[in-house]
């Protein structure tokens, strides 16, 4: 690469993006420039350059050139004099410098502008639940470089844990002896677990390299954590190595759950019994008012449920009275309780007469 004294000119921009965020960077070039000069967007890694996008084909016509490689495209707007740099669905991975240039087959690389971009990760978390986070370390990191997990405060970033001393003790409420830290040099990664989260644990975290008692930040973590609340649900999500909360749900959610639930349980059994008593006084109005008509009929007698007396008489001339038998034929018309007593007066048809001792009288009595 060839630089000019314009280098110098070139104040670097910093860019903090969270991941999946898209970064959108402007460059402007002025005259000097020629616009139909191809332009470049690269960056430089372990000592390497890597180009991500370059304008092809430039012509000496105003023609907008634009070019998508991956997550980055590159747009030169020749009638605004601007290169337009968009990058997509940014990983903490992509952290590092870039530089936006124009190539002069005179002069080389022709610097128009320098990011600094710094893509963090958000993280979050509930009270009392367990946390992990990887960091990848590029090739020239050694496996005996000390690594770090610190945490960021306004004079710099003070250390949690570091690999040279990895251990923690879980029963304890200081969050450096809460927390592991793990080095798997062959997949050449970091992982961070912190155990029993607190809500005064939300901060900046870094990982870092620990060389000369300095700490060189590699990756850039946001933690959140949220206090439990009587009247919060916890949802159990399942534990990733990528820094998603852990599923450790805390013991209080069962607790929030039945506070929850309670009202409408008892909601349900107070109607249940309001039921159950209406139908109980409705049941006994009934019986009540069956037993009053009961007693009227056992004191009203209908004039159809008495006995109707049917007599037949022979009837005679006075005078035959003394010779003559006389029959009464009693005929009911309704069925009787033989416990129920009959009364019945006979009489002869002419009550002004006595009647002998030798007169007999006879009755004939038929139930039905």
């Amino acid at each position: 690469l060839i630089f000019t004294g314009f280098q110098a000119q070139i104040l670097e921009s910093k860019e903090r993006q969270s991941e999946g965020s898209t970064l959108y960077v402007q460059c402007p070039y002025t005259t000097q420039f020629n616009y139909y000069q191809p332009k470049v967007w690269y960056r430089v890694r372990d000592g390497k350059v890597e180009v991500l996008a370059l304008t092809t084909n430039p012509t000496k016509y105003l023609y907008t050139n634009q070019t998508t490689n991956g997550n980055v495209t590159i747009e030169d707007n020749p009638v605004h004099a601007t290169v337009f740099i968009t990058m997509t669905n940014l990983q903490t991975e992509d952290s590092g410098i870039y530089y936006c240039a124009s190539f002069s087959y005179s002069y080389g690389y022709l610097l128009l502008k320098v990011i600094s971009l710094n893509v963090f990760k958000e993280l979050h978390a509930w009270e009392l639940d367990s946390l992990s986070v990887q960091c990848k370390y590029s090739a020239w990191v050694h496996s005996t470089d000390v690594k770090v997990w610190c945490r960021r405060t306004q004079t710099g970033c003070e250390v949690v844990v570091r690999t040279d001393y990895p251990s923690a003790q879980r029963n304890s409420k200081a969050l450096e002896d809460r927390t592991l830290i793990q080095d798997d040099s062959q997949r050449r990664t970091v992982t961070i677990t912190m155990h029993k989260l607190q809500a005064r644990d939300t901060g900046v975290y870094w990982c870092g390299l620990y060389r000369h008692s300095d700490i060189t930040p590699t990756m850039e973590a946001s933690v959140n954590v949220s206090k439990i609340t009587a009247g919060t649900t916890l949802l159990g999500t399942g534990g990733t190595n990528q820094g998603t909360p852990s599923g450790d749900t805390p013991a209080p959610s069962s607790n929030v759950n039945f506070f929850i639930l309670l009202p409408g349980i008892l909601s349900i059994l107070f109607i249940l019994a309001l039921i159950s008593l209406i139908t109980l006084c409705v049941r006994r109005h009934k019986q009540l008012k069956r037993r009053g008509n009961t007693q009227a009929e056992d004191i009203y007698e209908k004039p159809e449920d008495i006995a109707q007396l049917d007599s037949t008489e022979r009837k005679g001339s006075p005078k035959d009275d003394s010779k003559d038998l006389k029959y009464v034929t009693l005929n009911f018309t309704s069925q009787l309780i033989p416990e129920d007593p009959l009364y019945c007066n006979v009489e002869p048809s002419q009550a002004h007469r006595k009647p002998k001792d030798e007169n007999v009288e006879y009755a004939i009595i038929a139930l039905k």
